[in-house]
């Protein structure tokens, strides 16, 4: 089989080539041919161009010379000596300017109906506009003359003339120039003998009309018309020689002007007559040229193919039809197993082959099941894909639902899919998602009950199990909904319950057909897949509005805890400072007393108490308020170094009480600051107050102050304590947490000084950066924007200005 299978395709393959190979010269050979004609059309007007300037010539030559001898009548010019009259003869009436004006009409009408006949060559171009230039040089010449010729008196102008006359020769030699191009052109594509010849009588015409001209301008009788040297013609019957000798004895005979035209007239009759003859010569059309070229190959084709036909048709009939069964198998084309066509069974191997391709049918059905199911399977992949998407990015639960069902029915052939949900007491569904369903077929169903004879969605609910109706309109079922059903166009219906991870449900997935039907073992996979899937948007969604409220209680708790706490400022405050003042009162009553150095000490406790008491309430009512946005900067022009001092002063008596060394170090040329000056020590003393804490006897704590290279203003409080680990830098600015260590067991604090020292700085559009080590020490940095620095110089009054950006941070709205 394959040697016959490449037997054929070699014979057939060789056949379609020549045929192939046939067309091809064919097409080359109608083209050549086509182009050929289309020259040779182009060429033959080209010939009528050029008899229609030799005419033009023939006139030209008769208006100037007719000017000329005018002239010469009126006594404006001299009589030229090669010119006479024979003595018989009467004096000629000289024409008048009228008569002149009209010739040189004609000539001009003549020489513009040629030009207009003349096809657009590029290769006679140059020639154009030689002549359109010699045209336009000559219309200011001809004006004088006719003005001259128009005057009585006789007045000689002979530059003038002698200008027009040689631009009537040279327009005159124009125009046979143009007209032996158009010729020579011509002969390119339509050669001829009478070719030749009307360049050679184009060629002596010139020649002929110069030598007229220059016969008239002698301006001697002394000098004589010079003779024609043109070589005498190879045919002596083409009349060209005959012409020549006539104009030569004419214009050396000094004959009349009538006898000389017309010997010039006999040269351009030579010319005219070969331009006719050639212009006669039969020119054929481009499509039969072509049609004739290729009429030989192409029957050669067409004879090639009739021969590839027959053998196709008779020789490899049964190879084809095999080939063609193969091909369409293996595109999934056959839906039954190949049959033998009667006619192809007396071939035993044709037999065979059909057998073969009977078991490869089958085997290619099982595969294309199995394909069918995997493809089925990727598109509600994608399909779950998408509906988990959405539900993860927190879309509407209707759009979630609807994406399923239009998924669901991509795949359900015919199917109408619909979702309803139960509501909390899960006694009513209403419709989740139904783009396909008419709109009043889910209005009925919204709303209903459920029950164990409501439906199929209402009976799958209550159930707990999938109901499959086939006929609703047999289906008791259907009793109160089969009006509805039948005004949907819907006739079966099939729903599984949407049960949540605990079992109770949620609603129902149903599908509807437009018959009765009933469902295949895939299309109720299908289903159940679907069901899980809007069990799983349902519930996140549900999930997702819990955590919604539960979210909206907290910060609720959270915002009514901070209010609290704000607004019993006063509460906590005045009576606190009220047992300090009293407090102190007594102790200093019973300082007096000598016998009360006990109690004094016992007040002495109770002011200690109530002030430390004092300071964590303070600590906790300012993060209240500032959680709460209710605290507010009192800002100034402060001194960098005046508020550091303040700051040094109160935490070197407590370094001092731990043997820990304090040092101080300020940037020369800090610019002034436009702050809190309370709240920027409240910072500075946490920092302090916490690096002296954490920090062993001996140690050493460190406060600098500089600018940065962002124009900042940083103050660093540096310690060489027992640091903090990498893990727990997040804490160190959460209210109330404090890093559990042994200095956090044995310290006393409330964990609000770095977060209440936090939020001050962000007040002041600023940031707390930490950096620290475990058991080397930390380092707490205050950074400051640069437009808080006051850095624009003197005012007038001698006092630090400030610059346009601290300006407006200070002045804030109160400057709009």
């Amino acid at each position: 089989m394959g040697r016959v299978g490449a037997m054929r395709q070699s014979v057939m393959g060789a056949l379609a080539g020549l045929a192939a190979l046939q067309l091809g010269l064919a097409v080359v050979d109608m083209r050549t041919a086509w182009i050929q004609a289309r020259d040779a059309q182009d060429s033959h007007a080209l010939v009528l161009a050029a008899r229609g300037l030799a005419g033009a010539l023939d006139i030209q030559s008769a208006q100037w010379t007719a000017s000329y001898l005018a002239l010469q009548a009126a006594g404006t010019l001299p009589a030229s000596p090669a010119v006479t009259t024979p003595a018989a003869s009467p004096p000629a009436v000289a024409p008048s300017a009228d008569d002149l004006a009209e010739k040189r009409r004609q000539a001009d009408q003549a020489l513009d109906a040629a030009l207009e006949a003349l096809p657009a060559n590029a290769a006679l171009d140059t020639a154009r506009q030689r002549l359109a230039g010699i045209r336009q040089e000559l219309a200011g010449p001809r004006r004088a003359v006719d003005q001259m010729l128009h005057r009585a008196g006789g007045d000689r102008d002979p530059p003038l003339l002698r200008n027009w006359l040689a631009g009537e020769r040279a327009l005159a030699t124009a125009e046979g120039r143009l007209a032996r191009e158009v010729v020579a052109t011509a002969a390119h594509s339509l050669p001829s003998a009478d070719a030749v010849l009307a360049g050679d009588a184009l060629a002596a015409r010139r020649d002929a009309d110069l030598a007229w001209a220059d016969a008239l301008m002698q301006p001697s009788a002394a000098t004589t018309a010079p003779l024609l040297d043109w070589p005498a013609s190879s045919r002596p019957d083409d009349g060209l020689a005959v012409a020549l000798a006539r104009f030569t004895a004419a214009l050396n005979g000094r004959r009349a002007p009538e006898e000389v035209m017309t010997a010039l007239t006999g040269i351009g009759a030579v010319a005219d007559g070969a331009l006719d003859r050639w212009a006669a010569m039969p020119v054929p059309a481009a499509g039969w040229a072509a049609i004739k070229a290729g009429a030989p190959l192409t029957l050669a084709a067409l004879l090639t193919l009739a021969i590839l036909v027959t053998l196709r048709q008779g020789v490899f009939l049964a190879v084809s039809r095999t080939a063609r069964l193969m091909r369409d198998l293996a595109e999934g084309q056959v839906a039954q197993a190949p049959a033998l066509l009667p006619r192809l069974g007396r071939d035993p191997l044709v037999a065979e082959l059909h057998s073969a391709l009977a078991l490869y049918w089958s085997h290619a059905r099982r595969i294309e099941r199995e394909t069918q199911r995997r493809e089925r399977a990727e598109r509600l992949l994608t399909v779950e894909r998408k509906v988990l998407g959405m539900t993860a990015g927190r879309a509407p639960l209707s759009a979630v639902l609807s994406a399923l069902c239009s998924g669901m029915e991509a795949e359900l052939e015919g199917g109408l899919c619909s979702i309803v949900l139960v509501d909390a007491e899960r006694r009513h569904i209403q419709t989740g998602a139904a783009p396909s369903l008419p709109p009043a077929f889910v209005r009925a169903v919204d709303g209903t009950e459920v029950g164990a004879s409501v439906g199929s969605c209402g009976t799958a609910i209550y159930r707990g199990e999938p109901v499959i109706v086939t006929d609703i309109a047999s289906d008791p079922l259907w009793r109160e909904f089969r009006q509805a059903a039948a005004e949907a166009g819907v006739a079966a219906c099939w729903s599984l319950p949407i049960l949540a991870g605990d079992g109770h449900p949620l609603g129902a997935f149903a599908v509807y057909f437009r018959t009765p039907r009933s469902p295949e073992g895939w299309m109720l996979d299908l289903a159940r897949r679907a069901s899980r899937l809007a069990a799983v948007a349902i519930s996140a969604e549900r999930a997702a509005e819990e955590v919604e409220r539960a979210k909206a209680a907290a910060e609720l708790g959270n915002r009514t805890k901070t209010e609290f706490l704000a607004n019993m400022s006063h509460e906590l405050r005045t009576p606190l400072n009220a047992i300090i003042g009293f407090a102190e009162v007594l102790e200093n009553d019973l300082r007096r007393v000598p016998d009360q150095a006990t109690n004094t000490g016992y007040a002495g406790d109770i002011v200690a108490s109530g002030r430390h008491l004092l300071a964590i309430i303070n600590d906790i009512l300012d993060v209240s308020k500032m959680e709460a946005g209710k605290v507010e900067l009192r800002e100034r022009v402060c001194d960098v170094g005046a508020l550091v001092a303040g700051c040094e002063r109160i935490a070197r008596a407590r370094a001092m009480e731990k043997r820990i060394d304090l040092v101080v170090a300020m940037a020369p040329g800090l610019p002034p600051l436009l702050a809190d000056d309370v709240k920027i020590k409240q910072i500075l003393l946490n920092l302090l107050s916490n690096a002296v804490k954490f920090t062993d006897p001996g140690g050493t704590v460190s406060l600098t102050a500089t600018i940065n290279p962002e124009a900042q203003l940083v103050i660093a409080v540096t310690d060489t304590g027992i640091g903090i680990a990498a893990e727990d830098l997040s804490k160190v600015f959460v209210p109330f947490q404090q890093i559990d260590n042994v200095y956090a067991r044995t310290t006393q604090g409330t964990g609000l000084g770095l977060s209440l020292s936090k939020g001050l700085a962000e007040l002041h559009g600023g940031r707390l950066d930490i950096a620290s080590q475990l058991g080397q020490g930390t380092t707490v940095s205050l950074i400051l924007p640069s437009q808080r620095l006051l850095t624009g110089g003197a005012g007038e009054d001698g006092r630090p200005s400030l610059s346009p950006g601290v300006m407006a941070a200070a002045l804030g709205d109160k400057g709009a």
